[in-house]
């Protein structure tokens, strides 16, 4: 049986990276594309290639990610790349007839104050979290293009909606990263330069669930391999914890010796976040990984590059 061809937009991202590794080992045709050589945010160069490329399948891994401050400062780079993008690839795939797409969201799209576990329901129920606003109303927004679609053509389009990722690849800039490379970041070079304490900002109290980006993968190629009739699903992973447990994890892992101070003066962020995963798994899928394993791993790769 013949290979689809897939086009993985934002292939050279972590998310983009690690679909790229698995579809490769599993034999998939991947059509080899950078963002030097197309401009997601122009639709006109997006036209272009999906005429001349014809991919069959489309997994839009592409867009601006950063943490709480980079998303609270940056709110129009944000709700306007990630919008773009989204929009034209989706608009391209309807045009050309793209048998399958699949769309990578965040758990930030769903509302600051929520019941726990967040079921898909909850989308839209109530006011979103003030420093991500303008990244998760972007997300919202390609999810519900997706959507409509998906219902109106009867495509088999899907969102996936991940919790906090981390993995191979990862961001360490501390103004733009998310919280576990910038803790990682953080005690690796307190370590290295003998400090004898490190700042970890907000309480230390707001809850996060992580998922690895292998993980996150292996979903996709789930939903490669099959159809689903949600218009969107969340894709959680193994581990809940509070960002002061988390610390002290990373905290071990990087074996440093010294203090951790937590400064208040900064944002917690939405003060807790776990995703339902019960649609995923009684399709069949869940996630293998689990965090202190997939730091330990995480922690050797960031040792090499810095």
């Amino acid at each position: 049986m013949r290979s689809k061809k897939i086009f993985i937009a934002g292939q050279e991202g972590m998310v983009g990276k690690a679909i790229y590794k698995l579809l490769k080992k599993k034999k998939f045709l991947i059509i080899e594309c950078n963002r030097k050589n197309l401009d997601l945010c122009n639709q006109d160069q997006v036209k272009k290639w999906f005429k001349k490329n014809k991919p069959e399948i489309v997994i839009n891994a592409a867009g601006k990610v950063g943490g709480i401050l980079d998303n609270s400062i940056y709110k129009h780079e944000y709700i306007y790349k990630n919008t773009t993008i989204g929009f034209n690839l989706l608009k391209s795939s309807l045009d050309n007839n793209i048998k399958k797409f699949i769309n990578l969201g965040s758990a930030c799209i769903y509302p600051k104050k929520n019941k726990q576990p967040i079921k898909e329901s909850f989308l839209l129920s109530s006011k979103l979290e003030d420093s991500n606003e303008g990244y998760a109303i972007a997300k919202i927004a390609v999810l519900k293009y997706c959507e409509y679609i998906k219902n109106y053509f009867k495509k088999d389009f899907i969102s996936l909606q991940p919790a906090n990722l981390y993995g191979d690849g990862d961001n360490f800039n501390l103004r733009s990263s998310h919280v576990i490379p910038a803790l990682v970041k953080k005690f690796h070079e307190a370590k290295t330069n003998k400090k004898k304490k490190v700042e970890i900002w907000g309480s230390g109290q707001a809850k996060r669930e992580f998922l690895h980006v292998d993980d996150l993968a292996n979903a996709v190629l789930f939903c490669i391999k099959n159809r689903i009739s949600q218009n969107y699903v969340n894709i959680g992973g193994t581990d809940y914890l509070n960002i002061k447990n988390l610390s002290k994890i990373i905290k071990n892992i990087t074996k440093y010796e010294g203090k951790i101070f937590y400064n208040r003066k900064y944002p917690d962020g939405v003060k807790e976040r776990k995703l339902d995963t019960s649609i995923m798994n009684k399709l069949g899928w869940k996630p293998k990984i689990k965090l202190e394993e997939g730091l330990k791993e995480y922690y050797f790769n960031f040792k090499k590059i810095s």
